[in-house]
């Protein structure tokens, strides 16, 4: 089995969480191929990264624009090859580029006929203009492609292998976090789910903003409840997206809406078996777990991975409140995501489908070399 897979936006916020574990992935599994990057402005941080995953992954660098290659060579790069040259010796392309930039690479793509994954906040509406605008030859598969639904592949894995896209779009972090969530309630009568995202925004940078009067609320509802409306076309959803200027992480906000009466132990019991999911007892023998931070690093100390301490599962407080509503069971709830550390194991399954990777084992396969669990934390973990 062989596939090389190239990165674009390598040093980006997915990507370079996308890469190692790709790496981890491939190494288990003895998949053949290399591992290319595109080399963009030689800023320093793309200038560390490229020496770090160089190190750890055997990367292969290739350049956007030859005008940089003195830039790149002065810290010892070595350059494979250019702009076109990068999307030839790659059968799959991740394009991890910041939204609204995606438009060229995918049009490469297609003309070098390699394989995509679009990351969660790429408008693929957008780019099927801009490919149009462009007088872009568009394959009836592509179109296809950019018209199908997100890829979850804990819940579509065989579907997508069975329509064997040329494309595909794996869910953002939020999105991600929801379907898990969704996925585990399901089976209890589901309907709907309401409710709010907070939305961290707090980057470094913007610490002069870290106050309560900067947080920014959604007018409407956010793309997150409809990505995950077309996995789970079954459940509705409402759900609005805000901005609060926190770091770290994204908090999740939500009511489930269940038909019948339900009890909260039901949906922990679901949420406890369900991959990559971790429930969070609030009570801990005196001493509460009630404040986001806290649970982040308690949670990620105890933990030695075999790639890094970034946590991919997501973190669910048993602290559930039930109310009944005539024939139906709300229960409020809190949930933790980490930003863009949780759909890491979502691309490793992307990039196995891709590689033609059986529905029945993917899932497991992925977990263990990630070192990804779900249970109860810190004694029920599996």
């Amino acid at each position: 089995m062989k596939l090389n897979v190239g990165f674009v936006g390598f040093d980006g916020t997915e990507s370079k969480r996308a890469i190692p574990a790709i790496h981890q992935v491939k190494e288990a599994e003895g998949i053949d191929g290399d591992m290319n990057v595109l080399l963009r402005s030689p800023h320093a941080r793309a200038k560390s990264m490229l020496s770090k995953f160089t190190r750890m992954c055997d990367v292969r660098a290739f350049l956007t624009d030859e005008r940089d290659r003195a830039a790149w060579e002065m810290v010892g790069a070595k350059i494979e090859g250019g702009y076109g040259d990068f999307f030839e010796e790659s059968d799959a392309v991740i394009i991890g580029t910041p939204e609204g930039q995606e438009l060229p690479y995918v049009e490469a793509g297609i003309t070098h006929d390699c394989r995509m994954v679009l990351m969660g906040g790429a408008q693929r509406g957008d780019i099927l203009n801009g490919l149009a605008e462009k007088n872009i030859d568009i394959a009836d598969k592509i179109k296809e492609d950019l018209e199908r639904e997100f890829f979850f592949g804990l819940e579509n894995y065989d579907r997508f292998l069975k329509a064997s896209p040329r494309l595909i779009q794996c869910t953002s972090c939020n999105t991600t976090s929801l379907c898990r969530a969704v996925q585990a309630a399901r089976p209890l009568g589901l309907k709907a789910v309401l409710g709010n995202l907070d939305r961290r925004s707090g980057d470094p940078q913007n610490i002069v903003k870290m106050s309560p009067n900067a947080i920014e609320f959604g007018g409407g509802v956010g793309h997150q409840g409809k990505d995950a409306a077309t996995v789970f076309k079954d459940v509705k959803f409402s759900i609005r997206a805000s901005k609060v200027p926190i770091t770290m992480p994204h908090v999740h906000q939500l009511n489930f809406i269940f038909e019948g009466d339900q009890e909260p132990e039901m949906l922990l019991k679901q949420l406890a078996k369900t991959r990559r999911v971790v429930i969070i007892p609030y009570d801990d023998e005196g001493r509460k777990h009630e404040w986001t931070g806290e649970i982040l690093e308690a949670f990620s100390s105890g933990f030695e991975r075999p790639l890094s301490p970034e946590i991919f599962e997501l973190l669910f407080s048993d602290a559930i409140i039930p109310f009944k509503l005539g024939d139906f069971t709300i229960m409020q709830t809190v949930m933790l995501v980490e930003q863009m550390s949780v759909p890491v194991p979502n691309y490793a399954e992307a990039y196995l489908m891709f590689c033609g990777f059986s529905a029945d084992r993917v899932h497991s396969f992925v977990d263990k070399a990630l070192g990804v669990v779900h249970g109860v934390w810190p004694d029920g973990l599996a």
